[in-house]
């Protein structure tokens, strides 16, 4: 009878397969992780278009402020506004305010209008816009209707207020609140 001695001859077995388990665990680690995305890590593109819907050219203005535990800042993650520019009639114009997160808060105020002179049209009267809000892929519009002048009170500006809720692997949600500053402002 030949006995043969096997001692030590399968360590390299032991040693593929130990390799073969940490790379099947590394690949199920990622596949979850880029399926349920980590909570706090997820952010969305939230970007704004403001469209002239009214007769003719005219001037129109936002201001986007991040209001995240409370006060009212400018937003950093991109283009805050305050600024006018004019819009054809039909034309329309997208800013992008950046990536944010879950548990963001943040207002867009705007208006319709230059107060500082020129023709009825590009001071407002009688124009109206629209204005878009983009978070991922949702959206949510409201109208705004001029004119509006930031020396008067009230200004006849609209300002919106928007929270983004979500994150952990379930979509993102926004809720809204609208807070006509003049009555007769359309919404």
């Amino acid at each position: 009878m030949i006995i043969r001695d096997l001692r030590g001859q399968g360590g390299a077995e032991y040693i593929l397969l130990f390799a073969a388990i940490i790379v099947i665990a590394v690949a199920a680690l990622y596949i979850y992780s880029s399926y349920f995305k980590f909570a706090g890590n997820e952010t969305v593109e939230v970007k704004l278009t403001i469209t002239n819907i009214g007769p003719s050219k005219s001037k129109f203005i936002y201001e986007a402020n991040n209001t995240t535990g409370g006060g009212s800042r400018h937003i950093v993650s991109g283009d805050p506004g305050n600024r006018f520019f004019l819009l054809q009639p039909g034309a329309s114009r997208t800013f992008n305010l950046g990536r944010m997160s879950g548990g963001t808060s943040f207002t867009i105020e705007g208006g319709v209008g230059d107060p500082r002179g020129g023709t009825d049209d590009l001071r407002g009267i009688g124009q109206r816009g629209r204005w878009t809000l983009t978070i991922g892929n949702q959206t949510y519009s409201w109208v705004i209707s001029g004119p509006y002048d930031y020396r008067r009170n009230p200004t006849g500006s609209v300002l919106m207020s928007f929270s983004i809720s979500g994150g952990g692997g379930s979509p993102f949600k926004f809720s809204s609140d609208q807070v006509q500053v003049r009555g007769n402002v359309s919404g």
